[in-house]
């Protein structure tokens, strides 16, 4: 009996101290007691708390930046790619107007451009190998050009490739005149990259400075294709025949875009 009686006032003891306590606490002088007491604690929990947040949006901030940067990075390479191929853009686009103004020249051709994709690795044979075969019309003997003038003829076509046998290449042979004084000759390669015309008659006229063209002899090439210009002649009285040196019209080195004739074929000779 004593016991339950104990453990009655006890319980309620514990209830009424509970409510003088919740009262007491409203009080000012108890409330500021009582911030006071845990100003401390809220400091010291605070500040590493704190502290964390500010490391983690400075973490925030630095990958929100290397981002940002790496964004930029992107955009000036781009840039940079654009200023590089801009010269490029600009040298297609005026090797393709001066194609048109070949076509427009010689409307009698049928063309096909096609570019350089590759060059004969024997040091000794002068041919290129380009993007153009018999899928494209394209058959063995077609001439082919540039815009600045002859280039070869295609040696041999494929399916979607053909090899062109340069004219500076030693086994190739041009049948040509000079232009102003319609004196004719045969023109050969050699492998210093020029031209030599020989069997020129010794009576003919042949300054340095003159254009030579196809003169269509033999039927390889069209007349009137331009091949090149005389460097300088070569005569001895005691020769049967001048020869000149000529410097190709076109320039090899540098040769990206060709066309080919699709409409002309070598007449085959019995």
């Amino acid at each position: 009996m004593f016991t339950r009686l104990a453990y009655f006032i006890i319980v309620l003891g514990i209830g009424i101290g509970t409510i003088v306590l919740c009262r007491l606490t409203q009080l000012p002088i108890v409330e500021g007691a009582s911030s006071w007491l845990t100003a401390p604690v809220q400091v010291v929990v605070g500040y590493p708390v704190r502290a964390v947040t500010e490391i983690y949006q400075n973490i925030q901030g630095i990958s929100d930046l290397r981002r940002e940067n790496a964004r930029l990075q992107a955009e000036v390479d781009q840039l940079h790619q654009q200023v590089v191929q801009l010269p490029e853009i600009q040298r297609e686009n005026a090797a393709l107007r001066e194609q048109l103004d070949l076509r427009r020249s010689q409307p009698s051709f049928q063309w096909t451009t096609g570019r350089i994709i590759g060059r004969d690795p024997n040091p000794l044979i002068r041919a290129v190998i380009i993007d153009l075969g018999s899928r494209d019309g394209v058959a063995d003997g077609m001439t082919v050009m540039t815009s600045q003038g002859l280039v070869g003829r295609i040696l041999r076509a494929s399916t979607n490739t053909s090899k062109v046998l340069l004219i500076t290449d030693a086994s190739s042979s041009v049948n040509g005149q000079v232009q102003s004084s319609r004196a004719r000759g045969v023109l050969s390669g050699s492998p210093a990259g020029y031209l030599t015309m020989q069997y020129i008659g010794q009576a003919e006229t042949v300054h340095s400075a003159d254009k030579v063209v196809t003169s269509g002899l033999g039927g390889t090439f069209p007349a009137g294709l331009l091949v090149g210009n005389v460097i300088d002649v070569r005569q001895k009285d005691v020769d049967m025949f001048q020869e000149a040196h000529v410097e190709p019209a076109v320039g090899f080195d540098r040769l990206e875009i060709v066309l080919v004739i699709t409409n002309f074929l070598p007449t085959k000779l019995e």
